[in-house]
């Protein structure tokens, strides 16, 4: 009998339940598809970064705004380069900064 594989993590995926991680986002609700740019199969940081900067995101709180940025800045340092891991320390509490954390060490790893 063949042993059945999970399936790999795609890196959108993966940025879907990083988000989901974030007690502020569920609050949110990133899991039912409230914030643009953030769905189960596809990660589109164009999209979120417009939410963000030119649509209603501008009007999150600075810890909500933060966790974005560091989402855009995780899936795509190169041209979303915001985030401030410094500033997260001082500004978010600390279930929030812990999915920080372990988000970081999920993408290493590349779980």
């Amino acid at each position: 009998m063949k042993e059945r594989t999970k399936p790999a993590c795609t890196d959108d995926r993966r940025m879907f339940e990083i988000a989901c991680s974030f007690p502020a986002l569920k609050r949110k609700g990133v899991a039912e598809g409230r914030i643009p740019g953030i769905t189960p199969d596809d990660f589109h940081d164009g999209q979120l970064s417009d939410y963000l900067y030119h649509g209603p995101g501008a009007g999150l709180s600075t810890g909500e705004i933060m966790i974005l940025e560091f989402l855009l800045n995780l899936y795509s340092p190169a041209c979303h380069d915001k985030f401030n891991l410094g500033d997260a320390v001082k500004i978010l509490d600390p279930d929030n900064m812990t999915a920080c954390l372990a988000g970081i060490l999920r993408t290493y790893k590349g779980v």
